[in-house]
């Protein structure tokens, strides 16, 4: 499915762009709340009206806290989408691993059965 590209105009990407220097959020996570299509289309917004960010962004105050205003429902959602894709990857590399196993394992059983080398040597040009 290919997708569909969505046209923004100045107004919507200032409008954007206001949202994101106040929201506190990633880029990541901006992109995705807004159904921006990557954050290098975010990134090259930023580029385009950097001479505006000082406007767009809300004046300077003393943080309370070190933490972007961001809720603790949105910090247990990224966790356990984190948690989720480190588990895919775990399996996935365990998938690997059980292949690279069985490969060598074939490559040796045929190396005895035909009494042939089948491996590169190290020091063959």
């Amino acid at each position: 499915m290919i997708p569909i590209r969505k046209h923004y105009s100045e107004e919507d990407k200032l409008s954007l762009l206001r949202s994101y220097y106040q929201s506190g959020m990633s880029k990541r996570s901006f992109c995705h709340h807004h159904g921006i299509c990557g954050i290098t289309l975010l990134n090259r917004w930023l580029q385009k009206y950097d001479y505006l960010s000082e406007q767009l962004s809300l004046p300077s105050e003393p943080a309370s806290t070190a933490m972007p205003n961001r809720s603790k429902e949105e910090y247990k959602e990224e966790n356990a989408q984190l948690k989720k894709r480190i588990k895919e990857l775990e399996k996935a590399l365990s998938f690997s691993k059980l292949e690279t196993e069985a490969r060598d394992l074939l490559i040796t059983r045929a190396e005895e059965y035909f009494n042939i080398p089948i491996r590169k040597k190290s020091g063959a040009k």
